[in-house]
């Protein structure tokens, strides 16, 4: 049997007068009139019964003494996990000016210091990424340690991503420098060769074996995705010889594509294993670790994210690492919505996925992506270039900031810095303007009463889910439309919060669960503050103990109204803080 709950507050307050009947529509054959009541210090409960069959339901009220009395709330603020960026600025500003897009550094030589690390998550990290194509698999555990280590001292909740190289075609280590510049009319040399230390001027090892048989004269190499363009001159053995028709910055294994005729070769790509030999072992490593997120590079069918996620549900500590695929190949495109089903997430690779399509086409796609996310239901991080110019200089070109915005506006979860944060000269200051751009666009959104007519398909596989699901959209368009400070949910595995997530309410949802590590992987999803708390099935237990520890903290105050909303008890709350 399955129980709903929708209470209404009576304690007074200027922000919650006597409402007209609101009626809300649920999932079986039964509407509800939430009617006035008394200003009293007791509740009226109204309670639906539905049956788990979802043949109809039998409306009942109640009286219940509901009040909630601050007297009687648990004080310990010691039992609350709360991230110290964000009880700052709820202290400071209040509910409205929290973030709601999430940011996603990558970590590398410019930002693996503790005192960088913890830089970047007083500017607003939320995930910190380590790319499994750069340095060894030691120097990243003492990266995820250090990460560890600040969320324990510091009170943060910066969850580990960790990207896997993937079986593309790609360019070697560069002979350990970090960057070199190709500038026009250079000729480079392209090899499979194995040079011994250091390597030849202006020459680049490649990965893949058949490199020098599959190019041909005249054909246009690119790497990692148009940064930087070369023609090929000639073939040597195993050397190809290159002359540089787009300067640019040549990074360590940058991927490699190569155009003929104005069409992509692909089919050489095509014959490569999704996940190569060291992507197993870097999995491995991961699951060891204990990352949050695990991101598959090149991803081409759903059969690949099922294969990995049965892999880590067997060897992973209660199978709770996140898939994320990477949308950046022609294969991804097609088969995209059984990989989004299939996966925990996606990431919206624009560098390579802007080497296999006409770049015009990039943008519509990243809409696309985003918007098809969001309606199943799984977070979307936009990545690559969004900042590039900040890996050399020190404020955005106006084109990047736009790109940025666009990214907000589409309601994406996360954005994410590549290179601008793990080898450019300014990456705090490239954090501040992901978070300053994601702050004012969202205000915007907000001021302008910009609520998307997106419509979000039903995705419940049961009656319980779909329960779960309505809840949730109808807590949403009651936060919106009572203008409410906050919503609360408690949840045990994340879902109803991200449930929510979806919904984007226009107030913060604060996300209440009792695992650290669920907590972490809540951090990566657009407008949630996840909260370390210890709770029971009595909501009135809950949401005694958590006015209290918020009060004490300075993060709420009496008179804040708030929606509460909860996957052990389904129900909806309105009420004021006591």
């Amino acid at each position: 049997m399955q129980s709903i709950n929708l209470f209404i507050s009576n304690s007074h307050s200027p922000k919650l007068p006597n409402p007209p009947p609101v009626k809300l529509s649920l999932p079986f054959p039964t509407s509800i009139s939430l009617l006035p009541i008394s200003r009293t210090l007791r509740e009226t409960s109204l309670v639906i019964k539905a049956s788990d069959n979802g043949s109809g339901g039998v409306l009942s009220a109640a009286p219940q003494d509901q009040a909630i009395s601050a007297a009687t709330a648990v004080s310990d603020p010691s039992s609350i996990d709360v991230d110290a960026v964000t009880e700052t600025e709820l202290k400071e500003n209040g509910f409205r000016s929290t973030r709601r897009t999430k940011l996603i550094c990558t970590i590398g030589p410019a930002t693996c210091g503790a005192e960088q690390l913890e830089a970047l998550a007083v500017g607003g990290m939320n995930v910190a990424r380590i790319n499994m194509c750069h340095g060894t698999r030691e120097w990243h555990r003492e990266v995820i340690q250090r990460v560890r280590r600040l969320n324990e001292e510091k009170g943060y909740a910066v969850a580990v991503m960790m990207d896997t190289e993937g079986s593309e075609i790609h360019m070697g280590d560069l002979g350990g420098a970090s960057s070199a510049k190709a500038e026009d009319g250079e000729i480079w040399t392209f090899s499979v060769r194995a040079f011994d230390s250091p390597l030849p001027e202006r020459t680049i090892n490649v990965n893949y074996g058949g490199f020098a048989e599959d190019v041909e004269v005249g054909d246009e190499l690119l790497v990692d995705g148009g940064m930087v363009r070369f023609e090929v001159l000639e073939k040597i053995g195993p050397d190809v010889k290159c002359r540089c028709t787009d300067p640019g910055l040549l990074l360590p294994r940058a991927n490699l594509t190569f155009w003929r005729d104005g069409s992509l070769v692909r089919e050489r790509n095509a014959m490569l294993p999704t996940i190569s030999s060291k992507d197993w072992l870097d999995i491995d490593f991961g699951i060891a670790e204990g990352v949050e997120f695990i991101a598959i590079s090149f991803v081409k069918s759903a059969e690949v994210i099922k294969h990995l996620r049965s892999y880590i549900k067997a060897r992973a500590r209660d199978g709770d690492i996140s898939v994320i695929a990477k949308i950046e190949s022609i294969d991804s495109l097609k088969n995209l919505e059984e990989i989004i089903r299939a996966s925990d997430g996606a990431m919206v690779a624009r560098g390579d996925l802007g080497a296999q399509i006409p770049l015009e086409q990039v943008p519509s796609e990243q809409q696309r992506i985003v918007q098809s996310c969001r309606q199943l239901n799984k977070p979307v991080i936009v990545a690559s270039q969004l900042l590039e110019s900040m890996i050399e200089y020190p404020t955005p070109t106006r084109a990047e900031v736009a790109d940025v915005s666009e990214a907000v506006r589409q309601r994406a979860d996360a954005l994410m810095l590549s290179g601008e944060s793990a080898m450019g000269q300014y990456p705090d200051k490239a954090l501040t303007v992901l978070r300053s751009v994601s702050l004012r666009i969202e205000k915007w959104w907000r001021e302008e009463k910009r609520h998307e007519a997106m419509e979000l398909p039903g995705i419940a596989s049961s009656f319980t889910d779909r329960i779960s699901e309505e809840i949730c959209n109808s807590a949403a368009k009651m936060a919106n439309n009572l203008e409410v400070d906050a919503i609360f949910v408690y949840t045990k595995a994340g879902h109803m919060a991200s449930l929510l997530s979806r919904c984007r309410p226009d107030c913060p949802i604060f996300a209440f669960t009792t695992t650290t590590s669920i907590r972490r992987r809540l951090n990566l999803q657009w407008g949630l503050i996840p909260f370390r708390l210890s709770f029971t099935d009595d909501m009135e237990s809950n949401l005694n103990k958590t006015f209290s520890l918020l009060k004490s903290r300075g993060m709420i105050k009496s008179g804040d109204l708030v929606i509460a909303v909860s996957d052990m008890l389904q129900s909806i709350q309105v009420m004021n803080v006591p």
